[in-house]
């Protein structure tokens, strides 16, 4: 009670602050080749899955179509060449059969549109796709018991943000829950959970029997092997400098804060062995990997050469720039906005004097409905 007559005075006055909902910049799928090497790994555990239901593929009605879910598409780029290569194994047990692609996110439509109009899988044939703008941990009703394949890549780190205060997500000192220390970080353990389970949850409604989800998983696999922590704790750094030097707030240094949590792989299999989660799914397999920088491999013998440095901490910069400047605008107040600029040009002097590449850390499951 007490809390909606916080929210209800906030709202008379004013000063609700904004809900934290990140999101990716326009062009995050130009600058994610980190991301997309992911597919060659977990292309083969999907190939499998499909040779396994190809029985019950080739029956399947061709006008029932074959449902296959995105959760946390951004604009779809990413996952299409994966895509691409699953409806070609499909076609060949069921060269007639339909496919509905389902892209699910809480940005915009408008770069999905841009993306899907020139699309290679619009032109593979009786192939259909709609974007839900809508967050992952929503339900998705109109596929009840429809989905075959449930998909997910870079995505699940993040954290629902409709379901507590905006003050959750804030810290004195830190931007990020995984530079926290354990006792502080707890809650955000705890939240990571409720929200896992609610995912699960939903997927199993969503999912004819035998379905399956396929999760590429960034995960903390310690000693600071979170992914991208180079970006974030230089991100921190250069907050706590602006606010030293007077450039923002005490009060911006504690709302400036990136809603994600990368949980370790203990946890996640914990979390996995719960009964309700046994009760829903077979865990078919989770595999830990790491995805070396696409951008630091490519150039960490050349350091020497400026050019060559100077790139790559502008191609780090715009990296890291793509997922968090959503969250950084919304620790800023509205008088401090223009400091998004600085923030970003001293991110990419900080890349440049220390070249530090950007690897992920995955975990890889696949699970199969019960």
């Amino acid at each position: 009670m007490k809390e909606k007559k916080k929210a209800a005075n906030q709202k008379e006055n004013g000063s609700e602050s904004p809900r934290y909902m990140p999101t990716m910049t326009q062009d995050y799928s130009r600058i994610s080749d980190t991301a997309k090497a992911i597919d060659l790994k977990i292309l083969p555990g999907i190939m499998t899955y499909i040779r396994s239901i190809s029985s019950r593929m080739s029956h399947m009605d061709p006008e029932s179509p074959f449902v296959i879910a995105d959760y946390g598409a951004a604009d779809g780029v990413n996952s299409s060449s994966l895509f691409e290569k699953i409806i070609e194994e499909i076609r060949a047990a069921n060269p007639s059969l339909k496919i509905r692609l389902l892209y699910i996110d809480i940005a915009i439509r408008d770069y999905f549109d841009q993306f899907w109009v020139n699309s290679k899988l619009k032109r593979m044939g009786r192939v259909e796709a709609e974007y839900i703008q809508r967050s992952f941990y929503e339900a998705f009703p109109e596929i009840s018991r429809k989905l075959n394949i449930g998909f997910s890549s870079t995505s699940l780190h993040w954290l629902n943000t409709k379901d507590v205060d905006t003050d959750f997500f804030q810290h004195p000192a830190q931007i990020q829950a995984n530079q926290i220390p354990d006792e502080e970080r707890r809650k955000f353990v705890e939240k990571w959970g409720k929200d896992w389970r609610v995912f699960f949850g939903k997927r199993a409604v969503e999912l004819v029997k035998g379905g399956a989800l396929f999760l590429a998983n960034l995960t903390n696999r310690g000693r600071d092997r979170w992914p991208a922590s180079a970006g974030y704790n230089n991100l921190r750094d250069i907050c706590r400098e602006l606010c030293q030097e007077g450039g923002i707030k005490s009060e911006e240094l504690n709302a400036i804060f990136v809603p994600d949590y990368f949980a370790t792989p203990d946890e996640m299999q914990s979390l996995i062995d719960e009964n309700k989660i046994k009760k829903l799914f077979d865990l078919k397999s989770f595999e830990e990997m790491t995805v070396p920088c696409a951008y630091y491999s490519q150039v960490k013998d050349q350091l020497e050469n400026e050019q060559a440095r100077a790139k790559l901490a502008d191609t780090l910069a715009h990296v890291v720039r793509a997922w968090s400047e959503s969250s950084i605008r919304t620790g800023l107040s509205p008088d401090n906005k223009d400091k998004i600029e600085e923030i970003y040009r001293r991110l990419r002097e900080k890349f440049y004097e220390t070249p530090e590449g950007l690897p992920y850390e995955y975990c890889l499951l696949e699970l199969i409905k019960k």
